[in-house]
């Protein structure tokens, strides 16, 4: 949210700004400094790849929890739906990225 935005200006905003010291916007890959405050000193980035290692990981993990001393299959039920759940969102995340429009 822009610090300039009506709402803010309407309901006195909470910080106190003065425009006289204010810097200009910094537009870095089309993100604005006024939008997204961290622009400015360098880091505004994701990590793609590790969220999607990570969803294979939490995959991983929960079939390994099939092998415990719970005795009924309702467990296992939930364990198996959630690492396929898991599988298919990291793997879906692959294969939109390669076939992304928006490169």
């Amino acid at each position: 949210m822009a610090t300039n935005s009506p709402a803010r200006q309407e309901h006195g905003g909470g910080v106190a700004h003065h425009d006289d010291h204010h810097a200009p916007a910094v537009v870095v890959n089309g993100v604005s400094s006024d939008d997204e405050p961290s622009v400015e000193w360098g880091w505004h980035g994701h990590y793609p790849k590790v969220a999607r290692l990570a969803g294979f990981v939490v995959a991983a993990v929960l079939l390994i929890l099939l092998w415990g001393n719970h005795v009924g299959k309702q467990e296992d039920i939930w364990l198996i739906a959630l690492a396929i759940g898991f599988f298919a969102l990291s793997l879906g995340a692959i294969i939109r990225s390669r076939t992304s429009w928006r490169r």
